[in-house]
């Protein structure tokens, strides 16, 4: 299975870029990972956040392909324990699933467009974490699912 995380906005937090790029380089022992920047609006006054969402929420709809499942990481998804993560995965796994994108949205969230077209909406916790932060939480879960299921000692 290949794993796609798509960000509105780049990470540019040097700390957190040096860590999704360690994990990235322990990922691509098992499979491929990509990271996918889509441009984030800019908020300015005057500009209602419903527009920035739907502004977003295009770019996410005319770049990201459907061929594969697309998992929403959002405030008001369903939280699952690592080892529920890896239940899920291993499930798309045998249900014939090839990639996965995991979309995580900028300050504003998502549009209602796009979590209608969601396969799955998933929180990483009820704590607010900026896209940076839950792109290197993400990356780690990943991590640790491949390192398990491969029967290294990483998962605990």
């Amino acid at each position: 299975m290949k794993f796609t995380i798509v960000t509105i906005g780049k990470i540019k937090e040097n700390f957190i870029l040096e860590g999704i790029q360690d994990y990235h380089k322990r990922i691509s022992r098992y499979t491929q990972m990509d990271l996918f920047p889509v441009k984030e609006e800019r908020m300015t006054n005057g500009v209602s956040g419903d527009l920035i969402l739907q502004k977003e929420g295009k770019r996410i709809l005319s770049k990201i392909p459907r061929d594969g499942l697309w998992v929403v990481l959002d405030r008001q998804g369903q939280e699952l324990s690592s080892r529920n993560h890896f239940d899920f995965l291993n499930a798309q796994s045998e249900l014939g699933v090839k990639k996965i994108y995991y979309l995580i949205g900028g300050p504003l969230g998502f549009s209602t467009e796009v979590l209608e077209k969601a396969d799955k909406i998933l929180s990483l916790s009820r704590m607010t974490f900026t896209h940076e932060m839950s792109a290197l939480l993400l990356v780690e879960q990943l991590y640790r699912y491949l390192n398990f299921m491969a029967g290294e000692k990483y998962h605990k």
